[in-house]
C-alpha cells in the first residue's frame, strides 16, 4: 500500500509490482550455505513464511485453559506470570518508506518484518527462542536480507560458549569467527566479494550489519555498507551466564548488506517513479 499522508489530500494507493529479483548466493563464498535454521538470504516472503510455519509446528504452544472455573482462572494467571502469551507465534510488522514532497510526504507500506517466537523443550525447562526476519519491499521481490535468531537459557540450560563456537566453526567450513570488541562476547564472520576477511582493527558494527528501521528514507539505503568491505556478515553475541564461559543468551545475526542496499534502492526508485507519475498529471479544475 502506498498512501499520501497529508490530511488535506485524499489517500492515493498503488499496487506493488516486482521489477527485480536478485538470485540467492550473491556475495557469499562458493560452496558454503549461509542460513539460520534453513532460512536463507534471498528467500521470498512466501518461502520464509512457509519455513517459519514449519518451525512453529515443530513445538506448538500448549492450548490455554478457556473455561470459567476457579482452576481455569488460576492456570491462566500462572501462565501469564511465567511469561506465556496469547499472541500468535508468527507476527508480521509493516515497514514504511517515506518520500518527501513540497506539500508533505508520501508513504509506502509493506511487510518488512516477521517474528517467530517459540519455546524449545530442554529437560524439565524451556529455552526461549525468537527468530526475526527482515524483508525488502515487493518491488525488489520481497526478499529476506537479514535473519536474527535469539536464544535465552535458564541457569540449568546454559551452554558453554566454547561449544557454540565449535558448532559454528563446523557449520562455517572450519573457519573461526573474528572476536569483536573488548568484552569477549561478540564474534563475526565478514565476507567481502565472497572472501572471508578479518580487518584489523575490526569493521565497526554500524558498517557491518543492517540496522532495523521501521521507517525508511533514501539516505538509509545509501548508508548501508558504506565501507564496501562488509557485503555479508554473521555476527554472534553471547550474554554471560553463571560464568564467563557459559551463555545465558545467544544471538546470531546473518545479514546481506549488498542485497539490502540494492533492493532498498530499487524499492525507493519504485516509489519515486510513482510520485513522478502523480506530479506529471493535473486534475480537472473546478468551476470558478
Amino acid at each position: 500500500m502506498l498512501a499520501l499522508t497529508v490530511p488535506a489530500h485524499a489517500q492515493q494507493s498503488i499496487e506493488w509490482k516486482q521489477v527485480t529479483n536478485l538470485p540467492k548466493g550473491l556475495n557469499q563464498p562458493p560452496g558454503l550455505k549461509l542460513d539460520i535454521l534453513g532460512i536463507e538470504l534471498g528467500d521470498s516472503y512466501a518461502e520464509v513464511k512457509a519455513k517459519l510455519q514449519k518451525l512453529a509446528d515443530e513445538y506448538p504452544a500448549a492450548p490455554k485453559p478457556a473455561g470459567n472455573t476457579a482452576n481455569d482462572f488460576m492456570l491462566r494467571q500462572l501462565g501469564q506470570m511465567s511469561g506465556a502469551s496469547d499472541a500468535p507465534p508468527i507476527e508480521e510488522r509493516e515497514t514504511i518508506i517515506r518520500y518527501q514532497t513540497p506539500g508533505g510526504q508520501i508513504t509506502a507500506q509493506f511487510v518488512g518484518q516477521i517474528f517467530l517466537r517459540r519455546k524449545l523443550p530442554s529437560g524439565n525447562s524451556k529455552i526461549d527462542e525468537t527468530i526475526h526476519v527482515l524483508l525488502s519491499a515487493p518491488s525488489s521481490g520481497a526478499q529476506v536480507y537479514a535473519v536474527r535468531r535469539s536464544l535465552s537459557f535458564d541457569n540449568g540450560n546454559q551452554v558453554a560458549i566454547a561449544t557454540f563456537l565449535q558448532a559454528l566453526s563446523d557449520k562455517m567450513g572450519g573457519a573461526r569467527p573474528q572476536p569483536i570488541g573488548p568484552s569477549g562476547n561478540t564474534y563475526r564472520y565478514q565476507y567481502d566479494n565472497g572472501r572471508l576477511v578479518a580487518p584489523n582493527p575490526p569493521t565497526q558494527d554500524g558498517q557491518c550489519a543492517v540496522e532495523v528501521v521501521g521507517t525508511e528514507m533514501r539516505s538509509f539505503a545509501r548508508s548501508i555498507n558504506a565501507s564496501g568491505a562488509c557485503d555479508v556478515s554473521l555476527v554472534v553475541r553471547f550474554g554471560f551466564g553463571i560464568s564467563r564461559e557459559h551463555a545465558a543468551s545467544a544471538e546470531f545475526y546473518l545479514s546481506d548488506q549488498e542485497r539490502a542496499k540494492a533492493n532498498k534502492e530499487t524499492d525507493y526508485a519504485f516509489v519515486e517513479a510513482y510520485v513522478r507519475g502523480l506530479q506529471s498529471h493535473s486534475g480537472a479544475a473546478p468551476k470558478l
